[in-house]
């Protein structure tokens, strides 16, 4: 319960940037717990995990910012389109080799997005209505 109590409060109180890095290093997680699940035919865990992923690859595309974000959100909008039908394919198949492609991205967009970070230094804090809709 502790634990709970201080990712509550991590979410809480990150910047936008930093929300985007914990909902990729989850969907990364959860992702790797899908595979382990499927290696053992569990497939409520691994439709559970796959679900989960979904949640945050809707919640990532829902706060793009198109107008302001140009190009780069246009392309991660068809991106996090492809995946979450990607992850569709995955649950209904019991595909190993797409939620690897999934992971793939996933673990692409992460580093990617770290190396933005510390490229753009310091990230401006959130706005109180700008808020991310995940339970990670």
């Amino acid at each position: 319960m502790m634990k709970d109590y201080y990712i509550e409060n991590a979410v809480k109180t990150a910047s936008p940037a930093k929300l985007i890095e914990m909902m990729y290093e989850k969907a990364i997680e959860l992702l790797k717990d899908a595979k382990e699940a499927l290696n053992k035919n569990d497939f409520i865990t691994t439709n559970e995990k796959i679900k989960r992923v979904q949640d945050i690859v809707t919640e990532l595309n829902i706060s793009l910012d198109i107008e302001k974000g140009g190009e780069i959100a246009k392309g991660l909008r068809s991106l996090y389109s492809y995946m979450y039908r990607t992850l569709i394919e995955a649950t209904v198949k019991k595909d190993m080799k797409k939620i690897d492609e999934v992971l793939g991205y996933f673990e692409e967009l992460l580093d990617a997005w770290r190396t933005a970070m510390k490229s753009a230094g310091s990230v401006p804090k959130q706005d109180k209505d700008n808020h991310l809709n995940i339970s990670i």
